[in-house]
């Protein structure tokens, strides 16, 4: 038994083409193609097809369905150390001493059907060159550059000689004379797929069958440039890079996923008392540089500007704001912004690193949803209490959410989150007289005083 290489079933026009065929061995057969082509359509698409058969076949990765190889020099020159060996091959080839398998090649596959096949290759190029030139010295002189080729270039194409899974692809860009073109013909007739390019001005091999065996592509223009290197380091290193840049592409896009899923769900308790680190306490300075009022205040972005009520910055001439986990406060006398009516004001400290509280985005608000409040009541900073939204006011054409988490003074400016972490109002003010009746200005008020400061 033997490997059944079928020459020839697909017809390929280009290196593109030739790039993209997929060749699989199955049950004892194996579909292999041999192209010569001469001449180029034009330089640029030439070259530029060589890249992308050079970036899609790249013989780096050990998951490929072939092994490959490209270059565009076959080496014609037999060292001498090897040269007696390579005599006494000929010898038994071209007297036939012994049967088949006795006789001797540089090169061995391991599985027995590809030696088998690969042997009847040899003796079949060999023939078909005889068929060519009668002259013994020039036979010999043919087999001693074919050994040497074979022992070149087989070992990078058949990595693997002992399972009949992977078959190379070969591309050679240059000079086709008879001795390059019978080499190439061996490899097809071994179950590897070859293409050819020729940048002779013309063809010239002594073979009258070569179109019966080589499907031949006349391209109208001779190739002047420099044909590129085949380098798989390079290809190997961008491949790295590309794996890399899109593992941290995965990376992102898994936490921004993580962080999306973060945002939607409800958050625990815990969650949400963690947020405490946006929330600020403000002291309110005098002319004089005397405290007289405190309140809290909210970041709602990382530029340093924190959102609170305008009752508590009123009359301020500086603002001293504490941020959790810093033991010195930092002083600003920057009031960006102020609305009396809706008892809204935006100061501002130098940029801080922490995540801001982002306004809640069109969530809509019912009786009876769970609420938290951040805030300083009476100077305790950053207390967090939780209740419910017990009811929805206008005070003086202003809306506001009613609630009955736990608030006192010092509260004002604080935050009312939702259980999303979105900021749904700005603490405003409580009923002295009732239990757990505090105000918030809503969300939507909010977003209108803000517009330009957050998105």
């Amino acid at each position: 038994m033997k490997l059944e290489v079928q020459m020839n079933q697909s017809q390929i026009a280009s290196l593109k083409e030739f790039a993209a065929l997929e060749n699989r061995y199955n049950n004892g057969n194996k579909p292999a193609v041999f192209v010569i082509q001469t001449g180029v359509t034009d330089e640029s698409s030439f070259l530029q097809e060589i890249r992308e058969a050079d970036e899609k076949l790249a013989d780096i990765d050990k998951n490929a369905r072939a092994w490959y190889f490209r270059t565009g020099l076959l080496e014609s020159f037999v060292e001498p150390e090897k040269r007696e060996r390579y005599l006494a091959m000929a010898d038994e080839w071209l007297a036939s001493k012994g049967t088949l398998a006795q006789r001797r090649l540089p090169f061995e596959f391991e599985n027995g059907l590809w030696r088998e096949t690969y042997k009847e290759g040899m003796c079949q190029v060999l023939t078909e060159y005889r068929k060519q030139e009668n002259s013994p010295a020039k036979v010999k002189n043919f087999l001693l550059l074919l050994f040497s080729r074979i022992e070149n270039y087989f070992p990078k194409l058949f990595k693997n000689t002992r399972i009949l899974s992977k078959f190379p692809k070969f591309v050679y860009i240059g000079i086709c004379g008879t001795g390059e073109y019978y080499f190439l013909r061996l490899l097809s007739l071994c179950g590897c797929d070859v293409y050819c390019i020729h940048l002779g001005k013309k063809l010239d091999i002594k073979s009258d069958e070569i179109s019966f065996y080589a499907q031949l592509i006349k391209r109208e223009r001779e190739f002047q440039g420099k044909i590129p290197a085949y380098n798989p380091e390079a290809i190997a290193a961008r491949r790295e890079t590309e794996r890399q840049q899109e593992a941290r592409q995965t990376a992102a896009q898994r936490e921004s996923a993580v962080k999306e899923s973060r945002d939607v769900r409800e958050l625990s308790y815990e969650e949400l008392a963690g947020m405490a680190s946006s929330v600020v306490m403000i002291v309110v300075y005098n002319e004089k540089k005397e405290p007289f009022a405190s309140g809290s205040g909210v970041l709602i972005n990382n530029e340093g500007y924190i959102l609170t009520n305008f009752h508590v910055v009123r009359g301020g001439a500086a603002f001293a704001v504490r941020l959790e986990e810093e033991e010195e406060p930092r002083f600003t006398t920057e009031l960006i912004k102020y609305h009396p009516e809706n008892d809204l004001a935006l100061i501002r400290v130098e940029p801080v690193n922490r995540r801001p509280i982002s306004l809640c985005s069109n969530r809509k608000l019912v009786r009876g949803q769970k609420v938290v409040a951040i805030g300083s009541p009476l100077g305790l900073f950053n207390t967090v209490s939780d209740g419910i939204i017990a009811g929805f006011r206008k005070i003086e054409e202003v809306s506001m959410i009613q609630f009955t988490a736990p608030t006192s003074h010092g509260s004002s400016g604080g935050a009312l989150l939702n259980l999303y972490g979105e900021l749904i109002g700005i603490v405003t003010a409580g009923f002295d007289d009732g239990q757990n009746l505090n105000l918030a200005v809503d969300y939507e008020t909010i977003r209108g005083f803000l517009r330009g400061f957050v998105n």
